[in-house]
């Protein structure tokens, strides 16, 4: 039997003009989001439509600074799963989803991201697509939530995404009969350009809400995430990283030399047996506390989530151990469920004598600080505080958690 070899070519004369009439569809779906979903429109602006008819993009992508829409896959879309698309690939953008990756598997990320976006989508027009990943039971989570409660399932269900492709530059290197010279994304960035880029979308967001007269003035799903991003929980992984690097040249103790799987990361972290970041956090649930527990669980998810392999010895504590859990980065969904509430005075001594036995490779201690604390145990201390606290100490380091 004889092979066919098909030769390469770009986009027919038919193709272009249903390219011409897409790309002036796309214009005016942007236009008329400036009615219906005015805050997705702003943010739409500051990305370049791009038109395409190429094999080796089905669907539709973004580089970040272009959206990259297939002609003959929108063609067959009706004009709100159309519009849903489009802004599905702004929040893509906006959100962050490849700065936040994080060294996750990129697959499960990739269908987490549509989760949290498609959310937030269905409840700023009250529509998705058939096709899109929709799961009423992940409404209001974050991406990194979902990831937790993806890895919990032995196989996703999912095979693919079907509304979209998030690896341009993967596709522009695959292969395909019709190449569309007009698909051309940028060279990938480094973390660095990443989280840079990421600060650009926060302000673009705050913009965004100045106006459409003020975040007050937002509905109540895009106040949420919003919220999140504006008053974002400490950045864990760089704030561990410092944290163990002084602790490692500081002469407190000596720990174990840094795991190798992390370094071309950039995060210099002790090994740790299994591959995993072990690591003990205590909770002050005390009545001077009862405040801010909510934000403690912030940053507990925060560290969760910072990392794809941790496991986290907790306890909640006022003036005697209260409750324990063991979490992973699996159960980051689950955070939700517990029930902390606070009250009773404060005594840390029983938070060192829980892990004087078994020392941790080092301890989160969440508190104002207000009471009083027994001598360095000999295993490093990082004391994250309050707005207003205040160390009880000499020894360890300290973080000042921004109000919220």
């Amino acid at each position: 039997m004889n092979d066919t070899v098909l030769a390469i070519r770009p986009p027919s004369p038919a193709q272009q003009q249903l390219k011409q009439a897409l790309r002036k569809t796309l214009e005016q779906d942007r236009t008329l989001l400036m009615f219906k979903q005015p805050f997705t429109s702003l943010l739409a602006m500051r990305l370049r439509l791009v038109v395409v008819v190429d094999d080796r993009m089905p669907t539709a992508c973004t580089d970040g600074e272009s959206m990259f829409f297939n002609a003959e896959f929108l063609a067959g879309r009706t004009d709100a799963d159309r519009r849903f698309i489009l802004a599905h690939e702004v929040w893509h953008c906006a959100l962050a989803h490849g700065a936040r990756c994080l060294g996750r598997n990129q697959t499960t990320w990739n269908i987490a991201c549509d989760y949290e976006v498609n959310h937030i989508l269905h409840a700023e027009s009250g529509h998705h697509p058939a096709d899109a990943l929709f799961d009423k039971k992940l409404h209001g989570q974050s991406a990194e939530e979902i990831y937790g409660h993806l890895c919990q399932q032995p196989q996703p269900k999912h095979g693919r995404e079907t509304l979209d492709i998030h690896d341009a530059q993967q596709a522009l290197n695959s292969s395909g009969v019709v190449l569309d010279p007009d698909f051309n994304p940028r060279q990938p960035l480094s973390q660095q350009q990443q989280l840079q880029e990421a600060e650009g979308w926060r302000q673009q967001l705050a913009n965004a809400a100045q106006q459409t007269r003020g975040i007050g003035n937002l509905p109540a799903h895009l106040k949420l995430t919003l919220s999140k991003m504006f008053n974002p929980p400490a950045n864990w992984q760089q704030l561990l990283r410092r944290f163990i690097q002084r602790t490692l040249t500081g002469g407190e103790r000596q720990w174990l030399p840094p795991s190798r799987r992390h370094i071309h990361r950039g995060l210099y972290l002790p090994a740790c047996k299994g591959g995993r970041l072990e690591l003990a956090v205590a909770i002050d649930t005390s009545g001077s506390c009862a405040d801010e527990i909510s934000r403690f669980m912030q940053e507990l998810e925060a560290i969760l989530a910072s990392f794809n392999q941790v496991r986290l010895r907790v306890v909640t504590f006022d003036i005697d151990i209260n409750e324990r859990y063991e979490l992973t980065e699996h159960d980051l969904s689950q955070l939700s469920k517990l029930d902390i509430t606070g009250g009773g005075g404060t005594d840390f001594s029983p938070v060192f004598e829980e892990f004087e036995e078994n020392p941790p490779q080092a301890l989160i201690m969440f508190t104002d600080g207000y009471a009083w604390a027994p001598a360095n145990p000999g295993y490093p201390v990082l004391w994250a505080l309050t707005p207003d606290g205040r160390p009880p100490v000499d020894w360890g380091e300290v973080l000042q958690l921004n109000a919220v």
